[in-house]
């Protein structure tokens, strides 16, 4: 019985032995890749009249005294040429 015993204790380390032989080794796992911030490709203008910041090729825009400023709405355009006009800002 001991000998039987020994002899299919000695079959199984030999078969698991060939198997993790011929068996490919694991890789590892890759990184996961996180997503960076977009960063805006241009830089962003402040609102002279409301203060708000915003993307210059979406905002309106008035060239006065060699400057340009940039409005984020038609209400706020006006109210600043208003403003020129009356020669409160410049």
């Amino acid at each position: 019985m001991g000998r039987l015993f020994l002899i299919v204790l000695l079959a199984l380390i030999i078969y698991f032995s060939i198997k993790s032989f011929f068996k490919p080794a694991k890789k590892p796992a890759p990184k996961p890749k996180y997503k960076k911030e977009a960063e805006p490709e241009t830089e962003m203008v402040q609102d002279p009249e409301c203060g708000i910041y915003l993307d210059p090729s979406q905002a309106l825009s008035v060239r006065r005294y060699g400057k340009t400023y940039y409005f984020c709405s038609e209400e706020c355009r006006e109210k600043f040429l208003s403003k020129l006009k009356r020669g409160e800002e410049k």
